[in-house]
């Protein structure tokens, strides 16, 4: 149910940010916004707004102009998309990547119940000993103590 819970509070707040209006972003914000989608060739676990290096600058000034001359956001991730494969984004580009981590957790948590439901009441239950096992335990306790 927690798990459910979360998923829906996630789409909520995905539905929320995809619906809210408001100005269109200025050239630069969108530039840094792009960078920010774009792995660095060179150093692989930075974006390009994040990394320092002559490559990542080169490929932030090249959105810039991209997005100066017009080009829309999905426009600029084709471009390095097509020059460097779909290893330059650092964000799967379909829902289905981001969905599979909650499907294994609502699995699991499945799982889990029914594994709970199935499981007897308690313990196992026994008969109690008998005299006659009582009396041999007795016997080997002051056996071992002789």
């Amino acid at each position: 149910m927690v798990g459910l819970g979360l998923l829906v509070a996630v789409a909520g707040l995905v539905l929320v940010v995809t619906l809210s209006t408001g100005a269109a972003p200025s050239d630069a914000r969108r530039t840094a916004d792009l960078a920010a989608e774009l792995r660095c060739p060179d150093c692989q676990g930075l974006s390009v707004a994040d990394s320092p290096t002559t490559s990542a600058r080169e490929i932030r000034r090249q959105i810039g102009e991209l997005v100066a001359g017009g080009a829309s956001d999905d426009e600029v991730r084709a471009h390095f998309v097509a020059r460097y494969g779909e290893w330059i984004r650092l964000a799967p580009s379909g829902a289905t990547p981001w969905l599979i981590p909650f499907g294994v957790l609502l699995t699991g948590l499945l799982a889990l119940g029914a594994w709970l439901l199935r499981r007897p009441g308690g313990p196992p239950t026994t008969a109690p000993p008998t005299d006659a096992q009582r009396r041999a335990v007795r016997d080997e306790a002051e056996a071992l103590d002789a």
